[in-house]
């Protein structure tokens, strides 16, 4: 099951830190595959350890004292160490599927955006719709690997295009990645699934909407909690700092709160107006429905302060 490059990884890792010890961190969809992945570990003379916490991207990576951390489904984000990553690409060929759909795509110019998991055939997709005379671009985030590789919290590859193409091209399964993009880039987005050979055509209106929604049950506020996360890939204090300095600048009352899991259990009862979330925007996004208090992103706070 582990991949050749993986093992001799996990060899290297193991001489440079002097440990056998593996912590196998593994996202919700690849949890079962757990037992077997232990199994593999151990008969390779490593001593596996199988983190049961969520794992919620490259983002949130664990470590334990000497060990290894074996980070699987993600491409590294973070330069911090001992971690190995396993990316878990998938084989299937998603040319076929957007070959399918290709007549209900109406733009000429595209972008082409998916997952680490279907990264090796972005080549082999751009060179299919060019064959069906799409003019196709393929950009780069910060934050992500490889081109046209976009995170659910970051489709920074798809926005370093926007400008160039009129929608998106997007192959995997889901529209959590999706949706991020046609938020983020204001672009009607084409998700392609490569398995059940569907597509759906997403668009950010509802997003946007939600936006305008969430600042203006924020506008009351006179106290505003500014959230941390300790994920190593969501801390980010200067932002929280800065937040902090222009909420007291303007007569608020804020306070940064830090904390490993950001749910409404946590924050709710701490007794602050409303929160700004600098952690994954997806805390945001998807679950501000599920807060008594409002939360905001940090942009969406800059712009209630201009009110």
């Amino acid at each position: 099951m582990l991949p050749q490059r993986v093992i001799e990884e996990l060899e290297n890792k193991s001489k440079e830190y002097g440990t056998r010890r593996v912590l196998v961190q593994l996202p919700e969809g690849l949890k079962p595959k757990a037992k077997a992945i232990s199994d593999e570990l151990n008969s390779l003379g490593f001593e596996p350890i199988i983190s049961a916490d969520p794992c919620f991207g490259a983002c949130d990576l664990r470590f334990l004292d000497n060990a290894i951390t074996l980070h699987v489904g993600h491409s590294r984000m973070l330069n911090l160490e001992p971690v190995v990553y396993w990316e878990y690409r998938y084989d299937i060929d998603p040319s076929t599927a957007v070959e399918e759909r290709i007549s209900g795509i109406n733009e000429e110019r595209v972008g082409l955006a998916t997952t680490v998991q279907h990264i090796g055939f972005v080549g082999k997709v751009k060179e299919m719709l060019e064959k069906h005379g799409k003019e196709v671009f393929i950009g780069k985030g910060v934050r992500t690997t490889y081109p046209g590789q976009v995170l659910g919290c970051d489709a920074g590859a798809a926005l370093s295009i926007k400008d160039k193409v009129d929608s998106f091209v997007y192959i995997g399964s889901g529209v959590f990645h999706p949706l991020m993009v046609a938020y983020q880039t204001g672009k009607k987005v084409y998700a392609i699934d490569p398995f059940s050979m569907e597509m759906q055509v997403l668009t950010g209106d509802k997003l946007l909407k939600e936006r305008s929604l969430r600042i203006s049950k924020a506008m009351n506020a006179k106290s505003f909690g500014v959230v941390l996360s300790t994920k190593p890939g969501q801390y980010f204090p200067e932002i929280a700092e800065k937040l902090v300095k222009m909420a007291k600048k303007q007569g608020f009352d804020s306070t940064q709160i830090i904390l490993d899991l950001i749910t409404p259990d946590n924050l709710d009862y701490l007794g602050f107006d409303a929160y700004v979330i600098t952690a994954c925007p997806r805390i945001v996004i998807d679950d501000w429905k599920n807060y008594k208090r409002p939360v905001l992103l940090p942009d969406e706070f800059y712009d209630l302060l201009d009110m």
